[in-house]
């Protein structure tokens, strides 16, 4: 037998015994069989494929929903359900309630947006001076749990026999401190917590708050739907708002207290934009 160059790479041939042909011939079946075949190449690809993928999901999903994504969704719910109950599900209990006229309720709802409008721009300053006094974390942290906990108060406070004039009152307060969102709340600090991903991370917790304006109705006809010939009628209309105002202050207290849990969840964003902010001013 001649052993050539091409098959074995030696730059000469001689005549093999019939022991070397069999260690050649071991050595030739050994490497084949190590050798993955094609379809167990395919599966190792696809295997690796699919690990990549996997990585790639999992650090989307790490990058853009971080744990105070979650939570800025609820809490914007909440707050939707507020700003809707306030401007759109007002003028029934209004009507059902004080009997005011339709007159007199547009009016009150034109005050509250054009107020709104203008809070939103006072409490821009004063954000910005609360950051020349207080840390970045407790300013913002102010910002956001402070108004949950009056919208709360304030539905409660709703509850109760008020005339017209009182109702119109603390209306005026929920639609103040509902300002607070556009000037030192959620959206300016998932600006300041990721400005590089911030309009993503916006688009998904605005998305889900927004689901609110199709829930405040029906969760209003939900409660306080009152069949007219239901004994003492009015009394228990009244009750039935009440629970729909308790409802509110529920979904208040809830949305704070997704911010809570978000910060012990993942304090380390929180506490490093502190640090950063802090850097910033003594640099």
């Amino acid at each position: 037998a001649v052993v050539s160059t091409q098959s074995t790479g030696v730059h000469s041939c001689w005549y093999m015994t019939d022991e070397e042909k069999k260690i050649i011939l071991r050595e030739k079946n050994l490497k084949t069989s190590q050798e993955p075949s094609a379809g167990r190449r395919k599966d190792n690809n696809d295997q690796a494929e699919n690990i990549t993928i996997t990585k790639k999901i999992t650090k989307a999903c790490s990058l853009y929903c971080p744990y105070y994504i979650v939570a800025f969704s609820v809490y914007l719910f909440a707050y939707n359900i507020i700003i809707y109950g306030i401007l759109s599900v007002m003028p029934f209990y209004l009507d059902e309630i004080t009997g005011a006229s339709s007159l007199e309720i547009s009016y009150i709802n034109t005050f509250f947006v054009l107020l709104i409008a203008g809070m939103t721009m006072a409490f821009t300053l004063v954000v910005q001076l609360a950051d020349k006094f207080m840390p970045w974390l407790q300013s913002r942290m102010l910002f956001m749990l402070l108004p949950m906990f009056c919208f709360a108060v304030f539905f409660i406070a709703l509850s109760l026999h008020l005339s017209f004039t009182g109702y119109s009152v603390i209306l005026t307060m929920l639609a103040i401190t509902a300002s607070t969102m556009f000037s030192g709340s959620l959206f300016m600090v998932n600006y300041e917590l990721d400005p590089a991903h911030s309009a993503v991370r916006m688009a998904i917790f605005n998305s889900l708050g927004q689901i609110a304006g199709a829930v405040v109705p029906l969760l209003k006809a939900l409660i306080t739907y009152t069949d007219p010939t239901t004994p003492d009628y009015d009394t228990v209309l009244r009750q039935r708002w009440a629970y729909f105002f308790y409802t509110l202050a529920g979904l208040a207290g809830s949305g704070g207290l997704a911010i809570v849990i978000a910060y012990y969840a993942d304090p380390e964003q929180w506490v490093n934009r502190d640090k950063k902010r802090d850097n910033e001013e003594e640099a």
